[in-house]
């Protein structure tokens, strides 16, 4: 079994690699982590308890992973990204907002791409989710207990909020918002710098703030640019 683990390298001694696993410099490997093959972790990486991560998987340096986090085969996780902090949930008891303990994990989908600086919460109970084959661009906040279908795009600088759901074959632009509890059908195009706001059936275009059919947004635009020489005329 070939292992290419880099002398700086602190791995736990119950750690299961299998054939092929790549180790750089100065990373760190805790207790119960087990590592599929040909998968290849950079530098500076932190991997926490019990994390599962399978075949062919590229970690690029500075990434941090969690405990309990789950890496489907051929994913691929860039720098800088946090898979598993902590969900934001608290509740107020009068005098101070306590946490809510978030006890659940991130899973990450066979073929998905996670871009650099990117954060996913882990869930309060159960998994947040991004489905096999999606690609999260850099700067993306996914908020705990939320649901990524598979084959979805979503674009830099995007945040959702915690569990929300978008379907699978979805397309997210830049700077995009999804609301809390908010569901996006399959199929669906949120256009840049939307914010998703209810429950969206599936195959609709949808832009604007808050998020609606991109036709009634143009609508609305074009009555909008009628305005100035309305006022000119009273």
């Amino acid at each position: 079994m070939a292992k290419n683990i880099h002398a700086t390298a602190v791995v736990s001694d119950d750690v299961v690699l299998a054939d092929d696993v790549v180790i750089g410099a100065c990373s760190v490997i805790e207790s119960g982590v087990e590592i599929g093959a040909k998968t290849d972790i950079g530098a500076r990486v932190y991997i926490g308890p019990n994390v599962k991560i399978g075949e062919g998987v590229v970690i690029y340096p500075g990434a941090v992973i969690l405990e309990g986090t789950e890496i489907g085969d051929k994913a691929v996780i860039h720098s800088e990204v946090v898979l598993g902090m902590d969900g934001f949930g608290y509740v107020f008891d009068g005098q101070e907002h306590r946490k809510i303990p978030q006890v659940g994990n991130v899973v990450i989908g066979a073929g998905a791409t996670i871009g650099a600086g990117s954060c996913i919460d882990r869930a309060t109970t159960a998994s947040t989710v991004v489905g096999q084959g999606s690609q999260i661009g850099k700067m993306v906040m996914i908020g705990h207990n939320s649901r990524v279908g598979e084959n979805t795009l979503v674009g830099d600088q995007t945040g959702m909020t915690g569990s929300s759901i978008v379907g699978n074959d979805c397309q997210i632009g830049y700077q995009c918002g999804v609301g809390v509890r908010v569901e996006m059908g399959d199929g669906c195009v949120l256009l840049d710098r939307g914010a998703a706001m209810r429950k969206y059936p599936a195959g609709q275009v949808l832009a604007g703030f808050p998020a609606r059919p991109v036709e009634e947004v143009r609508k609305v635009e074009a009555a909008l640019n009628l305005l100035p020489k309305l006022l000119e005329k009273h």
